[in-house]
């Protein structure tokens, strides 16, 4: 008989619902400094804000035909309404921290039009969902994520939606920007895009073997609220004629927020044997958030993040 060994970690505490929110201490969000070019003695234009809201994961090992292990989780007690309100939120916040740092600003309507004006393609519905983070072969982690943008300060087409800033479909955004060249040069200002990416568990699968030498395969997911890697903030500057290149600013790690969240324990599923290559996260253990208490961190996430931003632009000002 196949000696299968398999480990799968599972939400065993169950927590208290906290009543009430309170302000979490964030640790230090840094953010990689941005080109100077364009950016000094221009106001600031914040054309998009975005969140997006991981809300599913999935981890797949598998160490041989027979030896498998699979655990999911999405993230419960949280609608549409309450992400778009956050992402409101973040984008009010953000200018209000540039205003106390003395920043100059393009009003809201004056960017929508500016940005109609040259064409910037708005992403229907100012939301984007994800349900597949790709395939995994082998060993690895999906994840499912819903992209919303504030209402002042929707999402484009100018970058890649919901977060994904890595590969092909990064060079295939680049360089879309720069039809906000001319326009910031008109201005006198600069198009700024955060994105942030805020996570609720922190998830891993691997394969090894047993001390008999047996093949084993492991998941583990663990509760975690975290701003996870890539949460960048795309900007455009002006230019007078060719390509203006973009800057970005990038996490330099994910910042995890240690403290809890969850109204209820969350249940991972998992099997030994199947096909892995379609994913419905509904069909992951939910786990059920305590809403006050989730808000208050990602209020605390997003003000951390925009003190980083500014902390940023006014050092390359000079400020």
């Amino acid at each position: 008989m196949r000696n299968l060994s398999i480990v799968s970690a599972l939400f065993l505490a169950t927590l208290p619902v906290l009543a009430q929110a309170q302000d979490v201490a964030v640790p230090p969000v840094k953010l990689s400094k941005p080109n100077s070019y364009g950016l000094k003695g221009v106001k600031i234009a914040v054309l998009s804000y975005s969140i997006n809201f991981v809300t599913a994961q999935r981890a797949s090992a598998n160490a041989s035909v027979g030896t498998k292990a699979r655990a999911g989780a999405s993230l419960g007690g949280v609608d549409e309404s309450v992400m778009r309100r956050l992402a409101n939120e973040a984008h009010a916040d953000l200018k209000a921290q540039l205003a106390a740092a003395n920043i100059p600003l393009i009003d809201d309507a004056t960017v929508t039009d500016t940005a109609r004006t040259a064409g910037v393609v708005l992403i229907p519905g100012n939301i984007e969902e994800n349900r597949d983070g790709g395939m995994v072969i082998g060993s690895g982690v999906k994840k499912a994520y819903v992209s919303v943008g504030a209402d002042a300060a929707p999402l484009t087409d100018l970058y890649q939606a919901a977060g994904k800033v890595g590969g092909f479909g990064m060079l295939g955004s680049f360089g879309k920007g720069n039809k906000l060249s001319k326009p910031a040069l008109a201005m006198g200002a600069a198009f700024v895009s955060p994105s942030l990416t805020i996570d609720f568990a922190d998830t891993d699968a691997k394969t090894s073997r047993t001390l008999a030498g047996a093949k084993r395969a492991s998941v583990d997911i663990d509760t975690q609220f975290a701003i996870r890697l890539p949460s960048p903030v795309n900007i455009q500057v002006g230019q007078a004629a060719g390509i203006a290149a973009p800057s970005t600013m990038m996490l330099a790690k994910d910042v995890v927020i240690d403290a809890p969240f969850t109204a209820s324990s969350g249940v991972s599923s998992m099997s030994t044997a199947g096909d892995y290559g379609a994913w419905n996260p509904s069909e992951s253990g939910a786990i059920a958030v305590d809403l006050p208490r989730w808000t208050a961190l990602v209020q605390s996430a997003y003000r951390a993040y925009n003190a980083a931003i500014v902390a940023n632009l006014a050092a390359v000002r000079g400020q």
